[in-house]
């Protein structure tokens, strides 16, 4: 029997090396694929994947024998045989960032032993992203303002600077503000407002309806439906593909409120999930049937004009939105248990569905409520923000767009109750 057992530890051992080094090979595919496209570059595909593999065999020998030697000498044979390579190109133009990648690519496999797997393929993700949409990050610079940059570089001095120095420590009533969590929530925010941000500004609203309606609903749902509502308005035959972006951009929300909980509090995801997986998964349906109508109906979008997220009156003004919330949601559940958690998260929803959500996930984490009174709240937060997009779009938007949004909207929660309803018999 112990033999048995020690032989399956074994078998289980050698599976986890097995699938490090398929990962490994994944990344280098990916990388090299992006590279493969450039006829003149010094490596491509199968090089890529070779140096993914070898960095990922460095990684294997330190993790047996602590031969750290091995692995930069390693590390000193891809980069001198890279140069080498760079030497010998026909190519006029220096590969500098072919040489820097295949580095990159030797790190991430040797980085894939280091017990956490999962964040080198995911930097293996934004590199190739990085390497693809070269002529875009290129032509950046043109699309920003220096407002803009401004805003960029508070947002830097904030992430960088300011929120180190904030201290990690309890104040105020119920003991529920912390400065740096305060400060660390604001920077995840801003970030993930950020990138759909600059998207929006590079692609310079000409990229079709997904990208619009996607990106939009990165940076603001909110302005997203304002704005194309109003210019429904005065073109009626936009109406559809109005519809659509602004459909999209609430579908972002789901993905929002998922990335927020596995950030701050993933002990809730099984209660989570649910929901958002079936308000995602109908709601995705009805939006696709949209998305196609509406691309064989329409060849321009109107600009997408909106305030940089990473201004920081904006941050600043998430913060102390996020910290009232956050106060009057322990009162009230303090005086009237789960009913006043529930009105808070009504009345904060209407304009703002990240500031409850995360304010009833650190309470959650505090132990000062419990999951399930969060999750239903989490879920009336986000009726109420349907709610107020609806009156902005019955407001200023064209009548065409009515029926569409309200049966879009009544999808998505459709979709959620099913997936509640699942997760309940299940």
């Amino acid at each position: 029997m112990l033999a048995a057992n020690i032989t399956m530890k074994e078998y289980e051992l050698q599976i986890s090396h097995l699938i490090l080094f398929a990962q490994s090979i994944g990344i280098g595919f990916l990388i090299g694929l992006e590279r493969e496209r450039h006829h003149n570059s010094i490596a491509g595909l199968r090089t890529f994947t070779l140096i993914s593999v070898f960095g990922a065999l460095g990684g294997y020998v330190v993790t047996q024998n602590q031969h750290y030697g091995l692995a930069i000498a390693m590390l000193v044979f891809v980069g001198i045989s890279l140069l080498l390579a760079q030497a010998k190109s026909s190519s006029e133009d220096p590969e500098t960032t072919t040489f820097m990648a295949g580095m990159i690519t030797f790190g991430l496999g040797y980085a894939l032993w280091l017990g956490h797997p999962l964040l080198p393929a995911s930097l293996a993700v934004a590199i190739t992203a990085i390497l693809y949409f070269r002529d875009q990050l290129r032509s950046m610079p043109n699309q920003l303002t220096d407002k803009d940059i401004s805003s960029f570089f508070q947002f830097a001095a904030v992430a960088f600077i300011l929120l180190p120095l904030l201290p990690d420590s309890t104040y105020g009533p119920y003991g529920v503000f912390n400065p740096y969590q305060t400060g660390w929530l604001v920077v995840l925010i801003s970030g993930l407002s950020l990138t759909g941000y600059v998207a929006l500004r590079c692609l310079d609203g000409k990229a079709g309806l997904l990208i619009i309606g996607l990106f939009g609903g990165l940076v603001s749902t909110t302005a997203t439906t304002l704005v194309y509502s109003r210019y429904s308005k005065k073109v009626p035959s936009f109406s559809p593909a109005a519809s659509t972006i602004i459909l999209l951009s609430h579908m972002v929300l789901f993905v929002r409120v998922g990335i927020l909980v596995m950030v701050i509090e993933p002990s809730i995801l099984g209660l989570i999930i649910p929901w958002l997986l079936g308000g995602t998964v109908l709601g995705g349906a009805y939006v696709y049937g949209w998305y196609r109508y509406a691309m064989k109906n329409q060849d321009s979008f109107p600009k997408l004009e909106l305030g940089n997220p990473a201004e920081l009156k904006t941050a600043l003004g998430f913060a102390l939105g996020y910290v009232v919330v956050l106060l009057l949601a322990s009162w009230m559940n303090d005086v009237f248990a789960e009913t006043g958690v529930y009105l808070v998260a009504f009345i904060s929803g209407l304009t703002d569905l990240d500031a409850i959500t995360i304010s009833n996930l650190k309470l959650v984490s505090s132990q000062t409520l419990s999951a399930q009174t969060a999750m239903i709240a989490v879920i009336i937060a986000y009726v109420a923000n349907l709610i107020f997009k609806y009156s902005i779009v019955l407001v200023v938007g064209a009548k065409a767009m009515r029926l569409p949004l309200a049966m879009g909207f009544i999808t998505f929660l459709i979709g959620i109750s099913l997936g509640l309803v699942v997760d309940h018999l299940i």
